[in-house]
């Protein structure tokens, strides 16, 4: 009885196992076409995905071109200097400084000039009052009128030469007297320098010859002056005394007397004319930007001042040729930069009309420095122009909008 449960027992497994091996393969059959039919479907949806076309987006189209300028004045700078038949003369006087404003006309500068000028416009004017008083005698009908006129005039004029001459005489004497007391003191401190071993020993010979040349040509106008001290009396007491002797009159010296008159009052036209020009004047309104030469030195080659029209200011600006046709006038640009202290804003008032390479150049190593540009003139609001007076060709930035107008 045992042994046959024990059978049983024996033949019962491999019935259950077979069972769950079969239910095992069952389910595994089942569930390879169930993977494949999902991962089917996924393939499909990710196929119909991809086919959706992607969405463009539109990137915003630049509304503004930007460039490099420099701020400007209306017109250009103007180096104003002396008169050209003056141009040797020295300067006395600078009335102005860096900043001021001045007005047309104004005396900015005086030439050291101006005594001897103004010497001879009062010969001239001596010399008119001398044909004046000619004139008066000859219409008087007085004796010998013409020739007394004559010699009168002759006596006039020599005290009035006498007068002008020593004039001038001692002003050239009281120059180089100055100009050889700087020599010796130029002379001295060289010569302290070259005991020092500070300076070539031909350095300061040069310098010992200019003090030489001073006192040579001092010597030479002291003897002018004792000449003329001695000549012109003596010529004016031969003049007096023809003077006596001279009785008879003639008509015709009124008309002589006339035209030697109206001469001196032309001589006396120049001689203002002369004088003007030792008095330097702005020839427009504007601001002094520069000083260029001061009282003693002879007028630089840039001038005496550097003067500007600033009230009205403008950014001169090099556009891309590939951007011009972008730019209209009437824009409105603003202007930045480091140095200033805030931005500022401009209208486009003129677009050039040529092509060329930029003027204008950044530091920036990628910058196309053979670019072809074209220039704008972009006019400063009101509120910015007193500022942008005191940057005058500053590199500033530029951005013009495009689509205000």
């Amino acid at each position: 009885m045992d042994i046959f449960r024990k059978t049983i027992n024996l033949n019962t497994k491999p019935k259950k196992w077979t069972t769950v091996v079969m239910i095992s393969v069952g389910l595994a059959t089942i569930g390879v076409p169930a993977y494949i039919f999902a991962t089917s479907l996924l393939e499909q949806q990710f196929t119909k995905q991809s086919k959706v076309q992607p969405v463009v987006v539109q990137k915003p189209v630049n509304q503004t071109v930007a460039a490099l300028g420099r701020i400007q004045t209306k017109n250009k700078i103007i180096n104003l200097s002396g008169p050209s038949v003056l141009q040797t003369a020295r300067l006395d006087q600078v009335l102005v400084k860096e900043g001021d404003r001045i007005n047309r006309g104004q005396v900015i500068a005086v030439l050291d000039t101006v005594n001897q000028l103004q010497t001879s416009l009062i010969k001239a004017q001596m010399g008119v009052k001398t044909s004046q008083a000619q004139l008066a005698q000859a219409k008087a009908g007085t004796t010998k009128q013409g020739e007394i006129a004559a010699v009168q005039a002759q006596i006039t004029n020599l005290e009035a030469q006498f007068q002008g001459d020593i004039s001038i005489k001692k002003s050239k004497i009281a120059g180089l007297s100055a100009q050889l007391k700087n020599a010796q003191s130029e002379y001295a401190r060289y010569q302290s320098l070259y005991s020092q071993g500070a300076i070539a020993a031909i350095t300061k010979d040069n310098k010992f010859l200019a003090v030489e040349t001073f006192q040579a040509q001092l010597k030479e106008a002291k003897s002018a002056l004792n000449q003329t001290l001695s000549s012109f009396p003596n010529q004016i007491k031969e003049a007096k005394a023809n003077l006596k002797k001279l009785k008879e009159v003639r008509p015709v010296d009124v008309e002589v007397a006339q035209s030697q008159l109206e001469k001196e009052k032309v001589a006396v036209l120049e001689a203002k004319a002369n004088l003007a020009l030792a008095y330097i004047r702005a020839p427009i309104d504007g601001k002094i930007l520069k000083v260029n030469s001061y009282p003693g030195e002879t007028i630089s080659e840039k001038g005496i001042i550097e003067l500007a029209q600033t009230q009205q200011m403008y950014v001169v600006t090099e556009i891309y040729e590939t951007d011009i046709s972008k730019i209209k006038v009437g824009q409105t640009a603003s202007i930045s930069s480091m140095a200033l202290p805030k931005k500022m804003t401009g209208t486009v008032e003129k677009i050039g009309v040529q092509i060329g390479k930029r003027n204008v150049v950044s530091n920036d190593p990628t910058l196309n420095t053979d670019a072809r540009v074209a220039e704008v003139k972009i006019r400063l609001n009101s509120e910015d122009v007193d500022e942008a007076a005191n940057f005058i060709n500053l590199q500033v930035d530029v951005q013009v909008k495009t689509d205000n107008i």
